[in-house]
């Protein structure tokens, strides 16, 4: 996954910006933030420390701390969690003072059965991972009369899908 910078474009092309996106990314940064979600700790919490012991004090400038929340909610999107609330105080205020919480986004499109608004049917995780980072595929099935394809989708992607036999969607992960 690219790290889409928008606003922190003239960050993100710095050495710093690309070093800081390769650090969120790292299983171990990963793995920390979804466990502070799952406790109903803000993301960017869990990662303050190493992040200083990382980058010391270039991460405490104002626009950095923004950019680092930046890639953290990309990160988690693409990982199937949903934003719940933002400048939610910290309670350990290593780095960060606000942060925003996230919530397990597997509470509707991930599951099987999920149908979506132009009618592509979730049938479950296909045991193939997906094109994103760590991302599942799931399997999809078109539900509009005399097509019935099926194809292979992230899991962040179900809630858009559209068939791409009949309905010109994106070519589907292979899953067989």
């Amino acid at each position: 996954m690219d790290y889409n910078a928008g606003k922190f474009s003239d960050l993100a092309q710095l050495q710093l910006g690309k070093d800081l996106w390769e650090f969120l990314n790292e299983s171990e940064n990963v793995v920390r933030m979804e466990l502070a979600t799952e406790f109903g700790k803000t993301a960017a919490e869990s990662v303050s420390k190493p992040l200083l012991e990382r980058f010391g004090n270039d991460v405490k400038v104002d626009r950095v701390k923004q950019m680092i929340g930046h890639m953290i909610r990309q990160i988690m999107e693409n990982r199937g969690y949903e934003m719940r609330t933002q400048n939610v105080k910290v309670d350990i205020k290593r780095l960060f003072t606000k942060a925003s919480k996230y919530k397990d986004g597997s509470t509707k499109t991930t599951k099987i059965g999920y149908i979506n608004k132009n009618n592509q049917k979730n049938l479950g995780t296909t045991g193939v991972e997906g094109t994103d980072h760590g991302q599942k595929a799931y399997k999809m099935k078109c539900l509009n009369r005399k097509c019935g394809h099926e194809y292979g989708a992230n899991g962040t992607d179900i809630w858009l899908r559209k068939c791409p036999k009949c309905q010109g969607g994106q070519p589907g992960i292979p899953f067989d």
